[in-house]
């Protein structure tokens, strides 16, 4: 059996994103487009065993300071943007 990496991204501010993931392995802060109003969003990486069943997994971005939901699992921070925004990356429960 082989193992992939696959990519996923996620939009700040936006509510929480389900998708078939394995396991998180790193995150990344990017912007979406140009100008004062482009939006944020968070690019992250996980590792899928091939023919391992896919498990759905649900994912959301918080800035820091922001309010946690309750049993949120830690998964990851990305780098200080040029506008020194900090994101992190939580695993909501099912």
């Amino acid at each position: 059996m082989g193992r992939r990496v696959y990519r996923h991204r996620l939009i700040v501010g936006s509510p929480p994103h389900t998708v078939a993931a394995g396991t998180p392995l790193h995150c990344e802060a990017v912007r979406i487009d140009v100008g004062p109003n482009a939006q944020h969003g968070v690019d992250f990486w996980t590792l899928h065993d091939d023919g391992a069943q896919e498990l759905k997994r649900t994912f959301q971005v918080f800035g820091t300071g922001h309010d946690l939901p309750d049993g949120a699992r830690y998964w990851g921070t990305t780098a200080r943007t040029e506008d020194g925004l900090v994101w992190h990356l939580f695993e909501l429960e099912a």
